[in-house]
């Protein structure tokens, strides 16, 4: 441990060490960059697995979107996955084309909700085993508990991030930026 007194308790240590790291200017050493790192590489092998099945990360995620919510549009689609509405219209121009989801006329209004075709099922299930299938290689490599650990962890991060207020245009976290309060 850095920096530890005698009698003082670990987690204070432990905090101050954790504290003290974030002056490193190297980002690298952030979390922030290895949140990006592992981000990237969990999304390159899972690009990997799903050309396999003939999809890419978005289009997968796209169907099984759909899959969950009958109901979804395609400006659904695209603020659930954090990309643009004109980006999504492309993946679900390409799915259409492939025949894996169709629309279906909803009662009034513009929005025309998609569902899976028969083939669309069938392959979002093969995708989705390819990527259990590095789901089940990442809990071998950490472990269940930790595994479980990370991903509690992981949404405890995203519900904080999300906390930002739209209406002061502050976050939570910008107490945290020295002599630069507006």
């Amino acid at each position: 441990m850095v920096g530890r007194a005698a009698g003082e308790p670990a987690a204070m240590a432990d905090r101050e060490a954790v504290l003290a790291e974030l002056e490193d200017e190297r980002l690298s050493a952030h979390l922030l960059a290895k949140l990006k790192f592992a981000q990237a590489s969990s999304r390159a092998a899972l690009d990997d697995a799903l050309a396999h099945c003939g999809l890419t990360t978005p289009q997968f995620l796209a169907l099984a979107m759909i899959e969950t919510n009958d109901q979804c549009s395609s400006a659904d689609l695209a603020r659930r996955s954090f990309i643009t509405p004109q980006a999504m219209t492309g993946i679900v121009a390409r799915l259409e084309a492939m025949k894996l989801i169709r629309r279906v006329p909803a009662g009034g209004g513009r929005s025309l909700p998609m569902r899976l075709t028969d083939e669309g099922r069938a392959v979002l299930a093969r995708a989705q085993r390819h990527a259990v299938a590095i789901e089940r290689y990442i809990v071998d490599v950490l472990g269940p508990q930790r595994y479980e650990d990370l991903a509690a962890s992981l949404e405890r991060v995203t519900e904080a991030l999300n906390r930002g207020s739209t209406v002061t245009r502050t976050a939570p976290w910008d107490a945290y930026v020295p002599n630069e309060r507006a």
